[in-house]
C-alpha cells in the first residue's frame, strides 16, 4: 500500500517524457504573518492547475517553467519552478484593508445587476480534466477513500448539461461488519447542482472586504425553508463585471429541526444535520468570461439504527473537486453515467498515471487510514475491504 500513493515529500525535479520538460513541485503554503496553513490556494500557469488540501500542501506538475499562486484576499505570487526550487515552505501576504468607500447598507441594486448578468458572465460550452477526491467518515474514522481523475464536457442544453469521462481511479474503503450502515454517495448531478438564494427572497448585507476589486455580500433567505431552516452564506462578487468569484452556502442553521426519514426496506432512519458549498470560478482573459474552478461539498448524517436506539452515529462526508488544467474544447468520451452512484465507478489503477498527475497530496489522516487498510487486508471476518488497488 505504501507504493500506491506518492509520499509527500519537499523535492523539485524536472524529468523527461519522451521531448517534453516536466516542472514537478511539492510544498506548503501558510499564512506569512499566522504561519497557518492556507488551503483552495490556486497553483497555476495558463495550461496547467492545482491546489492546496486543508494542510496547506499541494502538488504541481506542469511543462512550463512558470508558476502562480493566487487566493482570494492575499497578495497573488508569480514566479518559477527554478526560483522556489529551494524553499520548502510558500508564504503569502494578506492584502492590507483600504476601506475606499462607504458601505452601502442597500446592496439590493447592485446584487440585481449580478443576478441579471450571471447568465452571460459564465462560458456555456467548454471541457476540462478534473480532480475529485471523495471521502466518507463514520464516527470520525475513515471508511471509504476514492479519487477520480477525468475529464467534465459543459454544455448549453438543460437535458445534458455535461458529459463525465472517468480516465482513471483509485479507490478504497474499510468497513466494520457489525453494525455496518448502508450509504449511497452523490453523483456527479447532485455535486454539480449547488443551491443558490433566490434573490427577491433573500436578505443581502455587505462587510469589508480586503481587496478594493471585489465586494463580499452575506445573504440570509427572509424565511424559513418546508424544514425550518434558514440558508445563508455570502458571496465575493467582481465589482467590474458583477461576477460572482466566490461563494459559500449553508443550508442547515437549525438540525434538530429536521425530522428523520427511513432507509428504504430498514428500520434505519437518517437526518441531514449540515450541507456546505464552497465554490470559486476563474476567469478566461481571452473569452472574457467565467467557468467553475473549484468546488467542495461537506455533509454530516445522522443515523439511528432502531427505534431503540438513543445515540445516534453520525456520518460526514466531503467532496473536493478542481480542475487540473486549462479549459479547451476537446470531445469527452462519456462512460460513467452522471446520476450513478460515484463510489459505484469501476476502472482500473495505474500507479504510473497518478505519479504525473495534479492532485491534492494526502492528508495525515489520509496516511493513517490507508495503514489502517493495509494491516487489516486479511482480517476478513472483522472487515469487509472494496478497492482497486
Amino acid at each position: 500500500m505504501k507504493n500506491i500513493f506518492f509520499t509527500l515529500c519537499l523535492i523539485v525535479f524536472i524529468s523527461n517524457i519522451g521531448r517534453a520538460q516536466v516542472f514537478k513541485i511539492n510544498r506548503l503554503i501558510v499564512d506569512k504573518e499566522t504561519k497557518s496553513p492556507l488551503e483552495n490556494v490556486s497553483v497555476s500557469n495558463d495550461i496547467d492547475n492545482s491546489s492546496t488540501n486543508q494542510e496547506g500542501f499541494f502538488v504541481f506538475n506542469s511543462s512550463k517553467n512558470e508558476i502562480n499562486f493566487n487566493l482570494l484576499g492575499y497578495n497573488s505570487i508569480k514566479t518559477t519552478f527554478d526560483s522556489i526550487a529551494k524553499k520548502d515552505t510558500i508564504f503569502m501576504e494578506s492584502k492590507a484593508f483600504v476601506l475606499d468607500e462607504v458601505l452601502v447598507s442597500n446592496v439590493e441594486p447592485f446584487m440585481k445587476k449580478v443576478y441579471d448578468k450571471m447568465n452571460d458572465n459564465f462560458i456555456k460550452e467548454y471541457t476540462v480534466n478534473f480532480f475529485l477526491r471523495s471521502v466518507l467518515k463514520k464516527e470520525d474514522s475513515i471508511i471509504i477513500l476514492q479519487d477520480i481523475q477525468g475529464k467534465r464536457g459543459k454544455y448549453d442544453n438543460s437535458k445534458k448539461p455535461y458529459d463525465i469521462e472517468v480516465v482513471n481511479m483509485r479507490k478504497t474503503s474499510l468497513f466494520e461488519k457489525k453494525n455496518a450502515i448502508d450509504f449511497t454517495l452523490p453523483d456527479f448531478n447532485q455535486f454539480f447542482s449547488p443551491p443558490l438564494p433566490i434573490r427577491e427572497n433573500t436578505n443581502f448585507t455587505e462587510v469589508v472586504y480586503n481587496d478594493v476589486d471585489f465586494r463580499k455580500i452575506l445573504f440570509e433567505a427572509k424565511e424559513k425553508n418546508s424544514w425550518g431552516q434558514i440558508l445563508k452564506g455570502y458571496f465575493i462578487i467582481n465589482k467590474n463585471d458583477y461576477t460572482i468569484v466566490e461563494h459559500y452556502i449553508s443550508l442547515y442553521d437549525d438540525p434538530d429541526q429536521i425530522p428523520y426519514v427511513k432507509f428504504t426496506l430498514s428500520s434505519t432512519r437518517y437526518r441531514n444535520t449540515k450541507y456546505e458549498r464552497f465554490v470559486s470560478y476563474g476567469k478566461n482573459e481571452v473569452l472574457n468570461k467565467y467557468y467553475l474552478k473549484s468546488s467542495k461539498l461537506n455533509t454530516q448524517l445522522e443515523v439511528l439504527r432502531n427505534k431503540e436506539d438513543k445515540k445516534a452515529v453520525y456520518i460526514d462526508f466531503t467532496m473536493d473537486y478542481f480542475i487540473t488544467n486549462a479549459i479547451s474544447y476537446d470531445k469527452v468520451e462519456s462512460n460513467f453515467a452522471v446520476d450513478k452512484d460515484i463510489f459505484k465507478a469501476k476502472f482500473p489503477y495505474s500507479a504510473e498515471f497518478w505519479n504525473n498527475q495534479n492532485q491534492l497530496p494526502l492528508t495525515t489522516e489520509l496516511k493513517v487510514f490507508l495503514k489502517k487498510v493495509s494491516q487489516n487486508k486479511d482480517k476478513k471476518k472483522e472487515f469487509e475491504i472494496i478497492g482497486n488497488f
